[in-house]
């Protein structure tokens, strides 16, 4: 069985959230989302708009997902889900990889895979938001 994690906040959700996430199940045989906590994000970002429940429960509503844990961070989620691959959005090819992330799945043979660019973000969605 090879198993996939992507992590993240996944706040309001959005067809961006449900090609990514596609796309790295279609890595593995089962999709493992590590759902960043209203905390953690809160500390990291922004205030999460829907909180962790209720994000926790549309991610489990999307076919493609198998299973839905919290976690504080991505290390927390590699330790926790021991996954074959750590997949994460195409925009990280440029802002990079945290190199504990990287030293992590090097140790652990953890292929690291990104998905195809999609132009859609949630700051793009609540810019426009905003704007109308």
């Amino acid at each position: 069985m090879r198993v996939v994690l992507c992590n993240g906040v996944f706040d309001l959700l959005h067809v961006a959230h449900l090609r990514h996430l596609e796309q790295a199940r279609r890595m593995g045989n089962r999709l493992v989302v590590g759902l960043t906590t209203d905390k953690s994000a809160t500390k990291e970002k922004r205030k999460p708009i829907i909180r962790q429940f209720e994000r926790m429960e549309l991610l489990r509503g999307f076919k493609c997902v198998s299973d839905v844990i919290f976690c504080e961070d991505s290390l927390e989620a590699l330790r926790l889900v021991k996954p074959n691959v750590f997949c994460k959005g195409h925009d990280y090819i440029g802002k990079g990889l945290l190199d504990a992330e990287i030293e992590y799945c090097k140790a652990n043979n953890i292929d690291i895979r990104f998905t195809k660019a999609n132009p859609q973000t949630t700051s793009n969605v609540i810019g426009r938001v905003k704007c109308a």
